[in-house]
């Protein structure tokens, strides 16, 4: 008997901590932050072979590639403008293709780009046209045999990493060989923020709270019968409300403060109790447009614009009822008072 208990005890006791495990879907991401000494760590354990501007490498049989150049530009030669507070880091090699059969351009290289020791930022690849006068998205592009081509891999990181003197390299896999490339030596650790740290409570228009991870500001909240992006361009996509109904547009600026990207539909949470309906957008291209803000991403140090769109009665607006909005960010709950 007693062989029996002490085996339901075990199974109770695995399924207790397994539940301890899980995490509910629905809740904020848990953002994890680096010590300065669990980075230098990490940096000093990356073992990758430094890889320097106009160096040339061969991998028998597979490839021969030259690094032209790295640079750091808003507007790159044949490739979009950064946009308002962001920059381009441009890696460009020429890559010729030693292999027996043809290769994707996208499958060349990848990568990542690290700033000051700790903020990360994805890259995207594109590749010249044979004529050398376009680029294209890299997984468009095929490259035969003995056939060479230039092949970019572009950063989106903000405007800071072009003038600061903090420390930016580049952990690249090229040919299945890791590199690294260093770009700017310099200060390593966490950008410092502005404004001021709140846990919780209620915050005003423009006030700027600073949580572990992010630091943010309600830029405004109204009463509209049409939701339009703040500086629509001839394409722009808006919310009209029902009849009988108004929208209240709740927007806060966010910028990320965290050493990843996060996506916006998990930077805000927000609730209304006079609501009937809610949409949640985030701000794209120049704040011309809207998506949805599960499909926008915030990166390091950037700012992103998140709607809260609300659908109320229209006789709220003008009735002496307190509108206040309940909204959550990096954990902490807040209040704004809309009228």
């Amino acid at each position: 008997m007693k062989k029996y208990l002490k085996l339901a005890i075990m199974i109770l006791l695995v399924f207790s901590l397994t539940g301890c495990t899980e995490q509910n879907p629905d809740e904020e991401p848990q953002f994890q932050t680096l010590s300065q000494r669990d980075q230098d760590i990490s940096l000093e354990e990356n073992n990758a072979a430094l890889l320097e501007e106009g160096e040339n490498v061969t991998v028998d049989g597979v490839c021969e590639f030259h690094v032209d150049y790295v640079s750091i530009s808003e507007n790159p030669k044949l490739f979009y403008e950064a946009g308002t507070g962001k920059t381009y880091v441009d890696f460009c090699i020429t890559y010729k293709n030693l292999a027996d059969y043809t290769i994707n351009a996208d499958r060349i290289m990848n990568g990542e780009l690290i700033y000051s020791g700790q903020y990360e930022y994805d890259g995207i690849a594109r590749a010249a046209e044979e004529d050398g006068s376009s680029l294209s998205p890299a997984h468009w592009i095929d490259i035969e045999p003995s056939d060479t081509r230039q092949v970019h891999y572009f950063f989106l990181v903000p405007k800071e990493v072009q003038d600061s003197s903090r420390m930016v390299e580049l952990n690249m896999n090229i040919c299945e060989n890791d590199y690294r490339v260093i770009i700017r030596e310099g200060e390593r650790g966490t950008i410092p923020a502005s404004g001021s740290i709140s846990a919780s409570g209620e915050v005003a228009d423009g006030e700027v709270v600073i949580t572990d991870n992010a630091e943010f500001y309600v830029e405004y909240s109204e009463f509209t019968k049409e939701v339009i992006p703040p500086a629509p361009n001839y394409g722009y996509n808006y919310y009209a409300a029902e009849e009988g109904k108004l929208f209240i547009d709740f927007c806060i600026a966010y910028t990320n403060m965290s050493t990843h990207k996060i996506t916006a539909d998990k930077a805000v949470s927000a609730k209304l109790n006079q609501a009937e309906a809610q949409t949640r957008v985030a701000e794209e291209g120049e704040r011309s447009m809207f998506d949805s803000a599960s499909l926008v991403n915030i990166i390091p140090l950037c700012t992103g614009y998140i709607h809260y769109i609300f659908q109320v009665p229209e006789e709220l607006e003008s009735s002496s009822e307190q509108v206040t909005i309940s909204f959550k960010i990096d954990g902490s709950r807040y209040t704004y008072s809309v009228k």
